[in-house]
């Protein structure tokens, strides 16, 4: 799944609040509260990169340095579009 630069932000600034005390306190993931989003959706959205892209989980903390990114999706809809690729292929990109 290739992330577009927004969606790639965002993941990487959730992915190194993870990382602090009181994340929830930090830009993306007021992002995520605001939005009513799934932290494991969020990973969804990682595991599929890390995939398509041959990298490793990890690899995402250094993918961007936005501290604080928009939320990369214009809407509900576009957020579960986007969120069903990430569920069309497995391990090697297979559909």
């Amino acid at each position: 799944m290739k992330l577009t630069t927004a969606e790639l932000e965002f993941l990487s600034a959730w992915a190194k609040e993870e990382w602090e005390p009181e994340c929830y306190q930090r830009p993306a993931h007021r992002l995520q509260l605001a939005h009513g989003v799934t932290g494991a959706f969020l990973i969804d959205f990682i595991k599929a990169w890390t995939e398509a892209e041959g990298k490793k989980d990890q690899d995402i903390l250094q993918a961007a340095g936005n501290p604080e990114p928009r939320w990369p999706w214009s809407s509900t809809e576009e957020f579960r579009v986007r969120l069903a690729e990430t569920r069309r292929t497995d391990v090697g990109g297979v559909v």
